[in-house]
């Protein structure tokens, strides 16, 4: 049997464009399965007993442990359709000698500008206003806010999407300053021009912070209580990563003190009940992991989606974070299309 690529996602055919569909049926089979959910151990083997390569949305994704991935020794990759892939067993892909591709930046753009658009949105209080002319607060709810202009922006996280956000803010006149444990990203960033500090002096200056880093398995946490208690008096803090990435209980004392001004999440962590106040006050706001979700977006993570696909059913996975067992008959196939 040759490379055949199950594709298991909700949009079926539609995930890939079709120039790639028909590049991919060149180099060896590819089949469809539309899934709402990630199907269990049993159903996962029958449906991925052919496959060589399996391309999923964290939707879709199942759970691959030793067990199932012992189930399906053809296996070689793995394309997921996403950037993260902390909730991923690496260790266990390794085992099985099984490559993980990413699509490390179908989104940077998106999330990059739904960032500014979270610190736009404290600083002007534009959502609040929304509300208010829909009698949806108390009429005396203040719509009172900021320039951010003029002001200093710390980003947390300079990679592909940190070092965009900069760009973008130095457009509005904000002064950025940035950290990061990775040095390759802390001098790339210096080249481009942003100054580079430890993270508690960040802190300490930024009138906004923006975390905009990868989650760390083994230290999720970057803002615990103390460090978001180093924070500037009157500060922004937006996340667009993870939620885990800032201690939520954390920023909800600091934000009902007034210590910082407000807080934007990517996600949805408050209880609509527990923490009404703060949400009818406008002080937190909770975007529901939806920084991505974008025209561009959509149609650039289908066209990275189909060469990512293609070039791990010839050998040469991209964006891999682990690595599949070699196959010399697929080494040089089509290196140029994928390159």
């Amino acid at each position: 049997m040759g490379e055949h690529a199950v594709v298991l996602s909700r949009a079926g055919v539609g995930s890939l464009p079709a120039q790639h569909i028909t590049r991919i049926e060149d180099h060896g089979g590819i089949e469809f399965v539309v899934r709402h959910e990630a199907p269990g151990p049993d159903e996962a083997v029958r449906l991925l007993q052919s496959a060589t390569v399996l391309a999923t949305t964290n939707i879709t994704l199942p759970r691959l442990d030793d067990d199932l991935l012992g189930r399906l020794p053809r296996l070689h990759s793995v394309v997921l359709h996403a950037t993260g892939y902390e909730h991923v067993d690496l260790a266990a892909l390794e085992r099985h000698g099984v490559a993980l591709s990413v699509l490390p930046g179908y989104a940077t753009p998106a999330v990059a500008e739904h960032a500014l658009g979270l610190l736009l949105t404290l600083a002007t209080r534009t959502h609040l206003a929304h509300d208010k002319s829909r009698g949806l607060v108390p009429g005396d709810t203040s719509l009172r806010g900021v320039e951010l202009g003029g002001r200093t922006l710390g980003v947390i996280g300079v990679g592909r999407i940190g070092s965009h956000l900069a760009r973008i803010a130095t457009g509005l006149g904000m002064t950025v300053i940035g950290s990061d444990p990775d040095p390759v990203a802390r001098a790339e960033a210096a080249e481009a021009g942003i100054e580079m500090t430890a993270t508690d002096d960040l802190l300490e200056r930024a009138e906004a912070v923006a975390v905009c880093a990868s989650t760390d398995p083994d230290h999720p946490v970057v803002l615990d209580g103390a460090r978001i208690r180093r924070c500037r008096a009157g500060a922004f803090l937006v996340n667009v990563g993870r939620p885990v990435l800032v201690d939520t209980d954390a920023v909800v004392d600091e934000v009902r003190r007034r210590h910082l001004r407000g807080y934007a999440v990517d996600d949805v962590v408050l209880d609509g009940d527990t923490h009404a106040d703060l949400l009818t006050e406008g002080r937190i706001v909770q975007t529901s992991h939806s920084a991505w979700w974008r025209d561009e977006t959509l149609h650039r993570g289908a066209e990275h989606f189909g060469r990512a696909i293609l070039a791990a059913l010839t050998g040469r996975p991209l964006d891999a974070v682990t690595e599949a067992v070699p196959d010399a008959a697929l080494a040089d196939a089509h290196k140029e299309w994928v390159a």
